[in-house]
């Protein structure tokens, strides 16, 4: 199984690929971004409790398709909090191809893993939800300072951060019906 390095913890990668996918994925291409991400994020210092939260994530899978994710139905990226896996859309992954931009994106998901076990589960309420993702952006831009996002890029994560529709828009894209809810709920980042 292929499997990256961040900060010294071994973070595997699955592939999978999901109902109504359109492609093939590239596996040996989504391993070498996913090494060069590790390769920046391991060069940089963080703090505690950034070090912290980038460990936080036990797999990284990438997809392609329409995947179940604790019983919703999801055609982008998404986060499993209670077991610490980060659901990365391969054609965004892909598309998004800085270095920093991936690394400040998957830091934003580890965050959520931090929220989840800080705050006792999942966000039940959509007025939790968009609090959490506007702190998640906010430590998600502290990171992207350190990573050496461009100006452009933190703008974007900031003109995103105060737009709450935006944010509810992007909580309920790319969700389907709910046809197995086997857990309470995730945090659709």
């Amino acid at each position: 199984m292929a499997s990256i390095q961040i900060l010294g913890k071994t973070v595997p990668l699955e592939f999978l690929v999901g109902r109504e996918a359109q492609r093939p994925l590239n596996e040996a291409a989504l391993t070498a971004g996913a090494q060069e991400m590790a390769a920046l994020i391991n060069s940089k210092n963080w703090s505690a409790a950034q070090a912290a939260a980038f460990k936080g994530i036990n797999k990284i899978v990438f997809f392609e398709g329409k995947v179940m994710i604790n019983g919703h139905e999801m055609d982008r990226p998404a986060c499993d909090e209670d077991d610490a896996i980060f659901y990365w859309e391969a054609e965004e992954f892909e598309r998004n191809s800085d270095t920093d931009v991936r690394a400040n994106t998957f830091f934003h998901d580890c965050w959520h893993v931090v929220q989840f076990r800080d705050r006792g589960g999942f966000a039940m309420t959509r007025q939790e939800q968009v609090a959490r993702e506007v702190d998640a952006i906010n430590r998600q831009i502290e990171v992207a300072e350190v990573l050496g996002n461009d100006d452009r890029e933190i703008q974007f994560l900031r003109d995103f951060r105060d737009d709450q529709e935006r944010i509810k828009a992007r909580l309920d894209e790319g969700v389907g019906e709910n046809v197995a809810p086997h857990k309470p709920g995730f945090l659709r980042s």
